[in-house]
């Protein structure tokens, strides 16, 4: 523990004088950490002719982008943070108040409301009326909000050691709402057609500044109070996976995934998040449980998912261990930028959570020029590549999917890329939704 206090004490020394500029450079030439704005980045900023992998860059990015949606949503005002507060200070976050996915794509059809409105009770699964901060953890068809997400179709679901399944969410911001409701792509029958011979761009292009979150949630019934301290949670409407019936749960954020569409970086720049508890070795603090493993290392993986998606087993469900693969660990360079953050962020819930990757296109030369919209996600182009060795995948919502760099983010939405701009969540759930279950999840 010592160790890792000086550790931490030297990079906080290290970067504190790095706001310094060099001549003609717009960015500083080393990273600056903050976690004290909840005002993101609108890019990564990247020093004029740096030519090495700009890892630290785009891993202080997401950590920025992460602090910004986790800040204090203002009162009544979604989207928007409540630049009175802390980042550790009590409330919905913002990201909590962007739209979910079910306030966008309605089961008929139906165009949606405007973006600081609330939809009515019939819209989501739980018939609830809500408001401000609400969030509703269900989905009408009862496995969409459980199934993982493959290319184009639902996978085996992911349980914890409580016997609870791993509920997903995807949300919004105003820039990506608006954008999909202006131009009413809710409806299968506005997205247009990739024409022949294909196009250089994508036939649909998010605005700049559009953004998209996956939150992986986790009922914490079960856990003792010296766990449940280690989480983000809050109240959230759950349906029971047993009776259909829904209530109000403790949820813990497990995962979170952000993307953000940038002037540089027109493929969008991909973070991703866990909780630190999730499986051994024990962290900093840590009361020697995890979330997603029962402690005993003689236990492995199992090498596919054993959990059916159709038909769901009820809850409790007898859980399996996961760890991360040997071969894909985190970063080191990742690893030490979440130490800095941790303790830029100690006494508040996130200091608990640490990133997995960054994703983003990459490009041979100068790393600040922005990569032409031209170029695709194709896992050759993007960071961390085809012959990835450091983690690219999130134990919370790509379980089985750590040993194939080709089912890393950017890979497996570049198949949506022509269509709908990498985002698959349009593609799929556009009305009438066209998402199926893999083989692999369904009894046979």
């Amino acid at each position: 523990m010592a160790v890792r206090v000086l550790l931490v004490a030297t990079l906080l020394i290290f970067f504190a004088g790095s706001a310094e500029t060099a001549p003609g450079q717009a960015c500083p030439m080393d990273v600056v950490q903050d976690a004290s704005s909840p005002v993101p980045l609108s890019d990564v900023c990247i020093p004029d002719g740096y030519s090495d992998i700009p890892m630290d860059y785009f891993d202080d990015f997401s950590w920025r982008e992460f602090v910004a949606v986790v800040w204090p949503a203002a009162s009544g005002r979604r989207g928007i943070a409540d630049t009175k507060k802390t980042v550790g200070a009590p409330g919905p976050r913002v990201f909590e108040t962007w739209k979910s996915l079910w306030e966008v794509f309605h089961t008929d059809g139906s165009a949606p409301v405007a973006f600081n409105q609330y939809e009515p009770p019939g819209t989501n699964a739980c018939d609830a009326r809500t408001g401000f901060g609400d969030v509703v953890l269900a989905s009408k068809s009862g496995i969409d909000d459980i199934g993982q997400a493959g290319i184009g179709e639902l996978l085996g679901p992911l349980v914890a050691q409580n016997g609870k399944y791993v509920r997903q969410q995807t949300l919004y911001n105003q820039i990506a709402y608006d954008f999909i409701v202006r131009n009413k792509l809710y409806l299968r029958a506005n997205l247009p057609p990739v024409p022949s011979p294909k196009p250089e761009l994508p036939v649909v292009q998010f605005p700049m500044g559009s953004a998209a979150i996956k939150a992986a949630w986790l009922d914490l019934d079960g856990f003792s109070e010296a766990q449940k301290a280690r989480f983000y949670s809050r109240i959230a409407l759950v349906r029971d996976v047993n009776t259909g019936t829904c209530s109000k749960k403790t949820m813990g954020l497990v995962g979170l995934h952000i993307i953000v569409k940038t002037p540089s970086r027109p493929q969008w720049i991909w973070s991703s998040f866990e909780q630190i508890d999730a499986i051994p070795p024990k962290q900093f603090g840590g009361t020697g449980k995890f979330t997603f493993h029962d402690g005993d290392r003689t236990k492995a993986m199992p090498s596919e998912n054993p959990l059916k998606l159709t038909p769901l087993a009820k809850e409790p469900v007898m859980p399996f261990n996961v760890t991360r693969s040997i071969m894909m660990p985190i970063h080191p360079k990742t690893e030490l930028m979440t130490l800095v953050y941790q303790r830029l962020l100690h006494g508040t819930p996130w200091e608990f959570y640490q990133i997995v990757t960054t994703q983003w296109p990459r490009l041979e030369g100068n790393q600040a020029a922005p990569v032409p919209a031209t170029q695709g996600g194709e896992v050759t182009t993007t960071f961390p590549g085809a012959g990835a060795t450091t983690a690219f995948a999130n134990l919370t919502m790509e379980t089985f999917d750590q040993s194939r760099p080709q089912l890393g983010c950017m890979s497996c939405h570049n198949q949506a890329r022509m269509t709908v701009d990498f985002m698959w969540s349009v593609m799929d759930h556009a009305y009438p939704p066209k998402i199926g279950v893999a083989k692999t999840a369904m009894a046979q």
